[in-house]
């Protein structure tokens, strides 16, 4: 029942061109599809030589605004056991609207008792999907980072305090904090399917689906498409903008690669394997002394260098001034990849003036307890 009615709802047009004239075969709106052999040869489809009657088709195909559907790199459609070649005798003209996305056009194998070979034809997908990896990200340019401002600096008070002696605690708690207001502000997650833009359209496409089939229905295709453009060229003069080579060439072109296609250096094969470089790793740990003398040494002058009095006009030895702070933030660079803590730039860019205030007097407290063993963002201090 619903192959008859889509049948019925469609204007279908069965005719002879061999011994028709082009110019006697009715035109249909957009969309229709012309099918069939047009009694015309050419070498880019396939043929040794080009008919004169070329001309006249493309004429008739230009008046009428139609497009070709032809792939070289397809299969012939017609096999000819005769002259035992294969030619593309079978064409398809379709209508050219303001989307300028043609269907798609596939040869199929061999039909059985016949030369041809049949072709499927799908029209364009009103939307393409982009197939991404299921990692989970922050999608940071959706962030609430107003809400995410007041939440981070309202959970400073179930922060420990400065004064305690499990620092490594105390961080772990920061950036629990940190994480836990980043879930309820920043959308996280992974798109299977991912269509560019096209959260923001999601009004012209319930109109789109509500519209029924006929001109209300192509008046809200055509305008669901164009919003999308529209949101598509937004997010490209972005990209574009944000193109600078003063800081980072590497970003930069990497993003020039996206957007021309250009695929970046392939990768090189490593001449040494893993496993040899875990044997050699081993080896070099090995060594022939168990002699913990000059470690027991170094920890202990490193120790009391902790406890002597801070010198006048020393700047290593002072704390970090608020300023001083303020300023490393400032530099700081975000779309940067997180640490071993899972804490991103933006994290502690959009946080609170309080919470930052805490994190620098955490960041003070830390030399006083030397015999700690303290990491942030991987690294050991």
């Amino acid at each position: 029942m619903r192959r008859r009615r889509r049948i019925q709802d469609c204007q279908c047009l069965q005719t002879s061109t061999l011994a028709t004239p082009l110019t006697t075969i009715p035109t249909f709106p957009h969309p229709s599809l012309y099918v069939g052999n047009f009694n015309c040869q050419h070498v880019n489809w396939g043929y040794n030589t080009t008919s004169p009657d070329i001309e006249s088709l493309d004429s008739w195909a230009t008046y009428n605004n139609l497009g070709l559907l032809y792939n070289s790199k397809e299969t012939a459609s017609f096999f000819s056991r005769c002259w035992n070649v294969g030619t593309n005798s079978d064409l398809a003209f379709t209508s050219l609207g303001q989307d300028s996305r043609l269907p798609d056009r596939c040869v199929l194998g061999k039909f059985p008792q016949s030369r041809h070979r049949p072709s499927l034809i799908t029209p364009p997908r009103l939307k393409v999907p982009a197939h991404s990896d299921p990692v989970k990200r922050w999608n940071f340019r959706k962030a609430d980072w107003k809400r995410f401002c007041l939440l981070t600096g309202e959970s400073v008070e179930r922060l420990p305090p400065l004064d305690t002696p499990d620092i490594e605690r105390a961080y772990q708690d920061f950036c629990e904090s940190l994480l836990s207001v980043a879930k309820q502000c920043i959308p996280h997650g992974c798109w299977t399917n991912y269509v560019l833009c096209w959260d923001r359209v999601r009004d012209p496409h319930r109109s789109f689906i509500r519209a029924p089939v006929g001109t209300a229905s192509d008046r809200a295709a055509s305008s669901l498409l164009s919003r999308l453009q529209q949101k598509k060229q937004v997010r490209w003069e972005e990209a574009v903008n944000s193109i600078d080579f003063s800081h980072s060439s590497h970003k930069a072109w990497r993003t020039i690669n996206k957007l021309t296609g250009r695929s970046g250096r392939s990768p090189r094969v490593c001449p040494i394997s893993a496993n040899s470089i875990a044997s050699q790793l081993v080896k070099n740990g090995a060594h022939k002394t168990s002699d913990r003398e000059p470690t027991r040494l170094v920890s202990k002058e490193l120790s009391g260098l902790w406890k002597i009095p801070t010198p006048e006009g020393h700047s290593i030895c002072e704390p970090i001034r608020p300023e001083e702070f303020a300023a490393a933030l400032r530099r700081l660079k975000p779309g940067k990849s997180p640490g071993l803590d899972s804490i991103f730039p933006e994290f502690i860019l959009h946080a609170g003036s309080v919470l930052k205030s805490w994190f620098c007097h955490f960041l003070n407290s830390i030399p006083a307890c030397a015999n700690s063993k303290f990491q942030i963002s991987g690294e050991e201090h």
